[in-house]
């Protein structure tokens, strides 16, 4: 397909797909994009090599990475290799991550009125904490559905193309 485009087409199908990465602007329009581009198993293979690349940045072994998200030694080296030729994309990305929101260990004792800055900040954090966790839950959910689809389309593709072949 791609070898029959010209230099000048190729050119604006990357052109489109850079910017489409650079218009989306909040998480949720992120997962809706990239649910819409790609297959489930292209995401999470995406996932994988972000944070293969992000635990080799922060001096993980590659048996650590293995043992961490059973990641192939191959997978891991490629990203290693890519971090080890440039990775400015790894690099620059990985260095602005946001960290996930954690629920709060435990709420303050005592009468709430000397602790009521800590449990307003602490039923903050569980909110939204609860609001992520539910948003991964429900992209991780689509996904699920999504490679059930995608998997339903090659069986049909399958035996469609196979009776043509007879």
């Amino acid at each position: 397909m791609l070898a029959k485009l010209s230099q000048e087409e190729k050119l604006g199908l990357m052109f489109d797909l850079i910017h489409a990465f650079r218009i989306v602007k909040k998480p949720v329009e992120t997962a809706l994009f990239l649910q819409d581009l790609l297959t489930a198993n292209e995401i999470r293979n995406l996932a994988v090599r972000l944070r293969i690349a992000k635990l080799l940045l922060a001096g993980k072994t590659f048996e650590e990475i293995q043992n961490t998200i059973h990641a192939s030694s191959a997978t891991i080296t490629k990203v290693s290799v890519w971090l080890e030729q440039g990775g400015d994309g790894f690099k620059n990305v990985i260095s602005r991550l946001p960290s996930r929101i954690k629920m709060p260990k435990k709420l303050p004792h005592g009468p709430i009125e000397y602790h009521l800055p800590q449990l307003l900040i602490a039923l903050a954090q569980y909110g939204l904490a609860k609001n992520e966790t539910e948003s991964l839950a429900n992209f991780v959910d689509k996904l699920n559905t999504k490679k059930s689809t995608d998997k339903d389309l090659q069986e049909s593709f399958d035996r469609y193309f196979s009776t043509l072949k007879r």
